[in-house]
Order: structure tokens, then sequence, then C-alpha cells
């Protein structure tokens, strides 16, 4: 039988169209500004096991204790009691929770969290924590405040976007790396803005940078709405936390080249100590997007704000930092030799074996 008209257009179109699919550039970028069901979840347990710090005063946080205070004494609560001292952002967990409100739960294989309280201690808490939510009706809970979530939420989204910080770390590294940015918006956090390791917590979240910010006025009243400001914390979320991110994958394909620097590392160095560094390639890490901040501040900021980044560094023992922002300002950046990052890369590398052979950096 011979194919009709009709089936052969049918036939070029899919063609067409899968051709489309096969060459398609992947989804930009994208800025999100939440609050965080899972990380709302944990942060309420914790609250009612005297495991959080009290959030600050707000009508949201007197309507979260209003209707979760007759759970007080749920088997969530109560595991979370006895786990000893328990740190607050403990809430991370959270990420482990998606698809609510049936919630589909992520068990890591390996957790720092796990090496303090043990892994069966903490997956018991995570699973205790999903029948928190079906006993309490946490979505129903969370639906109702989606308003005050997304009045919250718009006017960080404004302020990040306007002000170009992804735009202008993507400049730097002159090449797509797929990367979604989250803000968690935690009005029931008065303790601290940090970020949160996706990649570490759950797979499904690998390429999100998330940031949590907390409300911080000790000032408020329980009849006002939480807010936010995000203010000079693109600094850490953006530019550091990003640099992580859009570097990983490069400091595995070079570890080989990487490890044999490895003799710059001073394991007793006292600054390598306070920031829990006990291997080169966690050092060189930090030094590397630290060094990346220093570099866009030189670029984006004024010389004055610039020196003092790179002081930060330095009082703080990454004492390569400024070598590698060095390296960046005189060779890569406004350099059209190179077409991406991943192309320069290999000359930090170079720059820091000709600067400090086979010796380790003990004094500057």
């Amino acid at each position: 039988m011979k194919p009709t008209l009709f089936c052969l257009l049918l036939l070029g179109l899919t063609q067409s169209i899968q051709a489309q699919l096969s060459t398609s550039v992947p989804p930009s970028k994208r800025v999100e500004v939440i609050v965080h069901p899972g990380i709302e979840l944990f942060t309420v347990v914790q609250l009612l096991a005297g495991q959080y710090r009290m959030p600050n005063p707000s009508a949201y946080a007197k309507a979260v204790e209003t209707y979760f205070k007759p759970y007080a004494n749920h088997p969530a609560v109560e595991q979370v009691k006895k786990m000893g001292r328990v740190y607050a952002d403990l809430a991370e967990l959270g990420y482990c929770f998606d698809q609510f409100p049936s919630i589909r739960i992520y068990y890591p294989d390996s957790l720092h969290w796990y090496k303090k309280y043990g892994k069966d201690t903490v997956q018991t808490y995570m699973k205790l924590c999903k029948q928190f939510s079906q006993d309490t009706k946490f979505w129903d809970f969370y639906q109702q405040h989606q308003t005050d979530y997304t009045a919250w939420a718009t006017p960080v989204k404004k302020e990040f976007t306007q002000k170009g910080w992804v735009a202008k770390l993507d400049s730097f590294y002159r090449f797509d790396s797929h990367t979604n940015w989250t803000i968690c918006l935690d009005a029931l956090n008065s303790w601290g803005a940090h970020a949160i390791m996706t990649k570490t917590i759950n797979p499904w979240y690998a390429d999100h940078v998330v940031y949590n910010v907390g409300f911080f006025n000790q000032d408020a009243k329980e009849t006002d709405a939480p807010t936010f400001t995000i203010g000079s914390e693109p600094v850490s979320m953006v530019w550091h936390e990003g640099s992580h991110s859009y570097t990983n994958e490069l400091q595995k394909r070079y570890a080989a080249d990487i490890d044999k620097l490895a003799y710059l590392l001073n394991k007793d160095d006292e600054g390598m100590k306070r920031n829990n560094i006990n291997t080169w390639a966690h050092c060189f890490d930090e030094n590397l997007v630290r060094g990346i901040v220093i570099a866009l501040f030189r670029q984006y900021r004024s010389p004055k704000e610039a020196r003092k980044q790179t002081a930060r560094e330095v009082v703080g023992d990454f004492l390569y930092a400024e070598d590698i922002a060095d390296v960046l300002t005189n060779n890569y950046i406004g350099n059209p030799a190179y077409g991406s990052f991943p192309q320069f890369f290999p000359q930090i590398l170079t720059y820091l074996a000709q600067k400090y052979p086979n010796r380790q950096l003990t004094d500057r």
C-alpha cells in the first residue's frame, strides 16, 4: 500500500519536530522566590519541640502557633526532642520532600546529619514528619497562606531580577550551566540566612542554588506581615554559592591536575582548622570561588569595596583567593581569546604552580 499524502506530511512534520527537540536550547535559568513547604514543615515540628529559635513576631507566626499547637505531642515532635541538641538548619531536610500533599521522600545515601544523629534516627524522623503533615493537614494550612507567600515573594523577586546579579555571573563564565536559583523566604527563621546544598541533600534538585532568607525584624508586632530583604546577600548566594555550582563539574574534570598542587595545603594551619578544611580539594574549591568573587567585585563594585572583599578573604585565611583573582583580572576578564571560563581554567592551575613551585605557602 502506498502512503497517502496526509501520512507523508505527518511523517515529515514529526521528523521536523523531533529534529527541533534534539537541537533545542535547554531552558534558560530561572529565578524563583518561594516559601518551601518542606522547609516550613520541618521548621514547625522543631518549633513545637523547642528545638528552634523562636520566630520574630508576625501575623504569620501567630497563625502557625494557633494552628499547630494542638499537635505539640505528635510522635514527630517527640522524636526530635530526643535527638539532643538540634541545629536550626536541620529543617533543610525539607528538601528531601516533594510531591505535596502526598509527599515523596528521598533518603540520601550519606548526609552529615547521619553522622551527627545516626542514619536510622534521621530517617525515622523524616517518616514521622511526613506523618505529621498528614495528621495535621499541613497542606491545607500551606494553601490557605498562598496569598501571603506571593505578597512576600513579589518585591524580593523584582529586586533580585532588576539588579542583574545572575546575569553578571553568567557574563563572567561565558557559558550556560543551566542553574536554577531559588530563594526560600522563611518567616519563622529569626536566626540567619544560609545556603542549602541541595546537591548533597537531594539530587532531584542538584541544579538548584538555594538560599534561605529569614525574617529578622525583632521590633515587629504580632499583627505585622513579615518582610524580606536580600541586601548584600547576593555576594554569598549568587556569586559565591553560584560559583560552586558552576565550577563543580569543571573541578572534577581537572581533579588530577588540581591534586598535583596538594603540597600547597597546610593541614596544621589554624585558618584551615577554623574553616573545617582538611583536604586540598576542599581548600582549592573555596579559594577558587572566593577568588572569583573578588574578581567580580573588581569588575562591578567600587575599588574600595573590592579591597574590603579581598581583605575579608585574606583575614579568613583563604590565602590563594587573591592570587586567583589577580590572574582572572589580568588575563581573563575582558580577554576575548577565551570563549568561556572552562577554556581559561587550566591557566589558574599553571599560575599557582609557577608562583609556588613545590613548596607550601607559609607566609604572605
